[in-house]
């Protein structure tokens, strides 16, 4: 240590700081991208070949839904006899009388006197 003219004691100068190059990264770096790269393109060839069979079993599902629908209308359709014959007319008979109701019986009072209201004690 060293004092100065005011008479603080100092440390000594320390030592100038050399600052090293960083390596070059860039091989490195273009590796990892080129690797990168063919990743993706392997795993956009597998998402095409796995949608391509799924889309083949889509269309093979759709086809034999398709005959099942068809089938089924073909049970629920009427036979053909059915939808040739024409519509029947039913006529009311005209001698015959109207029907109507009577009136139900008129209610008869009866002698007996109302029940009387049942009161509450209390009030």
């Amino acid at each position: 240590m060293s004092t100065c003219d005011m008479g603080f004691e100092h440390a000594p100068p320390a030592e100038p700081v050399v600052i090293e190059e960083a390596p070059d990264t860039e091989p490195v770096a273009e590796a990892a991208v080129e690797i990168a790269r063919i990743e993706a393109d392997r795993d956009v060839t597998i998402a095409k070949v796995v949608n391509r069979s799924m889309d083949e079993e889509t269309v093979t599902e759709l086809a034999a839904l398709r005959a099942e629908n068809e089938a089924l209308r073909a049970q629920l359709a009427p036979p053909p006899e059915e939808q040739q014959q024409e519509a029947v007319v039913v006529v009311a008979d005209p001698v015959s009388e109207p029907v109507t109701e009577e009136p139900p019986p008129a209610v008869e009072e009866s002698s007996e006197p109302a029940a009387k209201k049942r009161k509450n004690p209390w009030f």
